[in-house]
């Protein structure tokens, strides 16, 4: 049998309290709230680093509010750059590092780092250089076929395929439709 460990029990039950009453009373909720954070703070040797974050994260360590974003909190990205950077000429692309959580309560900023993304290697595989190889083969032939004038007179033969071809399928087609004359819907209708 699995073993139950009573202080993650009462947190967890503590949490989902405070965050039924939130709307509805949100005293009662930051109280409730606080005596998680005690409850944690108590036991913190044994807490994991995820447990933590998520209490960071959910309740505010100083008053107890429960953290709703947009309405009990403010959240905002903070980044690091270095004065070098910092040009207003310059845009620059830089990266979020932290989450700040504001409690509108208490006014209270929780910094949450965020986990660093690991770096994307692009390595060129052998499909892509051959692939690339016969784009360029291609376009160097169509380079040479469109460097080659071409005559008034076999232009105006092309155009005149064209034409006749594009005529000829009308016909055509028109008298497929005109040999199919039978009977329709339309001819029983009153």
């Amino acid at each position: 049998m699995a073993t139950i460990d009573p202080v993650a029990s009462q947190a967890s039950y503590l949490r989902a309290a405070a965050n039924l009453l939130a709307v509805s009373s949100p005293t009662a909720s930051t109280f409730l709230g606080l005596a998680r954070v005690q409850l944690v703070q108590d036991m913190e040797p044994e807490a994991t680093t995820k447990e933590l974050d998520t209490l960071r994260r959910d309740t505010c360590r100083a008053c107890g509010n429960v953290m709703i974003p947009g309405w009990s909190c403010a959240i905002k990205g903070k980044s690091r750059c270095k004065q070098k950077e910092r040009r207003t000429n310059a845009k620059t692309d830089t990266l979020v590092t932290k989450i700040v959580y504001c409690c509108s309560r208490c006014h209270r900023q929780t910094e949450q780092p965020l986990p660093a993304q690991p770096r994307r290697h692009l390595k060129r595989s052998k499909t892509l250089a051959s692939i690339e190889s016969t784009v360029m083969a291609s376009r160097s032939s169509n380079d040479v076929e469109l460097r080659t004038p071409k005559t008034a007179n076999a232009s105006s033969k092309q155009r005149q395929k064209a034409r006749k071809g594009g005529l000829q399928a009308m016909l055509a087609k028109n008298k497929t439709q005109s040999s199919n004359q039978g009977l329709d819907l339309m001819d029983f209708a009153m």
